[in-house]
């Protein structure tokens, strides 16, 4: 059986191709996993990226998912932002032009942390 290979957009191709380096993890994490995302129809991208951080102790992720315009971005990311875990985790987001950027972390101060490494990389792999 074949498995079907995924082909990103250019702008994600260029997100997941980009190398983490230390100073965009948070701190503590010493690994990181960048995992490629097909479309998905229920919320309407055309593909996104996810990059796990763990260590020994967990696990936190940011992860960037490309709409096809600006709205839809900013609407994700305002439903990802408001994501209620009941404490288990928090989230944030924000919308960069078509992309939605969004980190789940163990605390709210760590989510926003995340939130600014990712933007960060975001920025330099754009660059």
């Amino acid at each position: 059986m074949l498995a079907q290979v995924h082909t990103l957009p250019p702008v994600l191709a260029k997100i997941a191709a980009t190398p983490v380096l230390s100073s965009e993890m948070p701190a503590g994490f010493t690994h990181a996993k960048i995992v490629r995302l097909p479309p998905t129809a229920r919320i309407h991208t055309v593909g996104a990226v996810r990059i796990d951080f763990s260590n020994a102790h967990g696990s936190e992720s940011e992860s960037y998912a490309l709409l096809r315009t600006n709205a839809a971005a900013v609407r994700l990311a305002r439903t990802e932002a408001s994501f209620d875990a009941h404490g288990l985790f928090h989230t944030k987001a924000v919308a960069v032009g078509r992309i939605a950027v969004g980190v789940t972390a163990a605390t709210a101060a760590e989510a926003s942390t995340l939130l600014r490494l990712a933007v960060a990389h975001l920025r330099r792999a754009e660059g």
